[in-house]
């Protein structure tokens, strides 16, 4: 018997945007999966596909993507939900966090790191996630760079505030959390980037398609 592939649902108003990103997915090394498009919620939970993924655009006429996790989420109980836009602000991440989304990924990204963030949810969502490296560290997609995986969502928003220069003291003010948290965050972040400072975390994330070239300052 064979077993149905796993499904991932891109909800984005502008369709270039939709289909060159589902093209660009068909012809990237991630895991096989349908792909499915909507331009809005609307039209994607009157779709009859189980999805396992949304990616779904943080801003559309109408109901918007955020104003959307709700139905989303009622539509497929068990999706990931994986805000997609174009500004990347923290208070935008925390907004869409604090509704039930799963992740974020910047659509400044380049185009082999953003295929890499979604062949990372994608694993997640199907119980994976343990398998995304092995013992070489390397990913399961032979091509993929070693760094290109998501960071866990705090951890991207501290790495973002380090390529603007910002010290700990203010990352911390900024988020309302103490120093040493931030410490440790950043001690993360080094660890996860391989990295042994903080301007080689950043130039590691430009390189990899983490960050986008213009947040190095």
């Amino acid at each position: 018997m064979t077993l149905p592939l796993p499904s991932v649902m891109l909800v984005d108003d502008h369709p270039l945007f939709r289909q060159g990103l589902r093209m660009m997915l068909l012809s990237s090394n991630m895991l096989q999966a349908d792909i499915h498009e909507a331009g809005s919620v609307t039209d994607a939970v009157a779709q009859e596909h189980w999805v396992n993924l949304v990616m779904l655009d943080i801003s559309m006429p109408g109901c918007d993507g955020l104003e959307g996790i709700g139905q989303i989420r009622k539509r497929w109980p068990g999706a990931y939900v994986v805000m997609l836009s174009g500004h990347d602000h923290p208070e935008l991440m925390r907004d869409a966090v604090r509704q039930g989304a799963s992740g974020f990924i910047s659509k400044a990204l380049e185009p082999e790191a953003i295929c890499a963030q979604v062949q990372h949810w994608l694993l997640r969502s199907l119980g994976m996630e343990q398998n995304i490296h092995k013992a070489s560290g390397r990913s399961l997609t032979p091509d993929a760079k070693p760094h290109a995986e998501v960071l866990p969502l705090r951890q991207y928003e501290v790495l973002k505030m380090l390529a603007k220069g910002f010290s700990n003291k203010a990352i911390a003010k900024h988020f309302g959390l103490s120093e040493h948290t931030i410490r440790n965050q950043v001690a993360s972040i080094l660890k996860h980037l391989g990295a042994d400072t903080r301007t080689q975390a950043v130039l590691v994330a430009q390189r990899n398609g983490i960050l986008p070239a213009t947040a190095i300052k």
